[in-house]
């Protein structure tokens, strides 16, 4: 007698689950998720606008309504000659509004118009104050001008200022720091021994064809003739044992071959 047939025994069926991949319901959430992420993105953006705007307005209310930040004056450095009020009285800034309005660029400006500063600059100094800092000019010489006596500093500059004792006098007018003759003499004077250069009481700056040359006039009814500014330091090394010597005129012009003239 046959045997029944044994029926094939079916495939298992496929798993479900997070390995399987084959989840309609996981499916569908992954078709819902990109909407839902910006969604979320857009109400991030907006509360971080919400939050700015808060910060904007409160900080415009803190700094300029509710005057937390007001300016209650004015700190000067750098002012050696001039004082401070001088400084503050140019510089025009108003007590009382905001610190965050004042224009410092305008602040140095005005101070920078002062005889007597080269350079101004302005900063705030929270919470109260605006900080100005000079840097004076350092006169080398005195210059009669039209108005009267004026003093040259070392970059050339003639402006109006008392003269510290001491300062030797320039014989000719100076055009300004764009006269060769001053450059000449500023950068003569500026290479002198501090022991020589006490001794000075005129300069004189020739231009002609060539370099303008040099010529000091020192106590004693002494003079030196310094030559161009070239090889200033050279100079400088052979002029103080020169002058300890006896004689009228002494010519370092070519520092190699100094000479005396009694």
């Amino acid at each position: 007698m046959a045997r029944p047939r044994r029926r094939a025994a079916a495939p298992p069926a496929p798993e479900s689950g997070p390995d399987t991949g084959t989840d309609t319901g996981e499916l569908r959430r992954q078709a819902v998720h990109p909407g839902v992420f910006r969604r979320r993105r857009v109400a991030a953006l907006v509360a971080v606008l919400v939050v700015v705007t808060g910060l904007v307005i409160g900080g415009r209310v803190l700094i300029h309504d509710a005057g937390l930040f007001d300016v209650e004056g004015v700190s000067v450095t750098g002012a050696a000659t001039l004082s401070p009020d001088q400084v503050i009285a140019v510089a025009a800034v108003a007590p009382g509004g905001p610190l965050a309005d004042v224009d410092t660029a305008a602040v140095a400006t005005r101070v920078a118009t002062l005889p007597a500063v080269a350079k101004a600059s302005a900063e705030r100094s929270w919470p109260h104050t605006v900080a100005v800092t000079v840097v004076e000019r350092v006169p080398v010489a005195i210059v009669a001008t039209s108005s009267g006596d004026a003093l040259v500093d070392t970059t050339g500059a003639v402006y109006a200022g008392v003269a510290p004792p001491g300062l030797p006098r320039y014989v000719h007018g100076i055009d300004g720091p764009d006269d060769p003759a001053a450059r000449a003499a500023v950068a003569a004077l500026g290479s002198l021994p501090p022991a020589v250069r006490d001794q000075v009481l005129t300069v004189d700056a020739t231009a002609g064809s060539g370099s303008p040359q040099v010529t000091f006039g020192l106590t004693g009814n002494r003079r030196v003739r310094w030559g161009s500014a070239e090889r200033g330091p050279d100079k400088a090394a052979v002029v103080e044992p020169l002058l300890a010597q006896p004689g009228h005129v002494f010519d370092v012009a070519s520092p190699d071959l100094p000479t005396i003239t009694r």
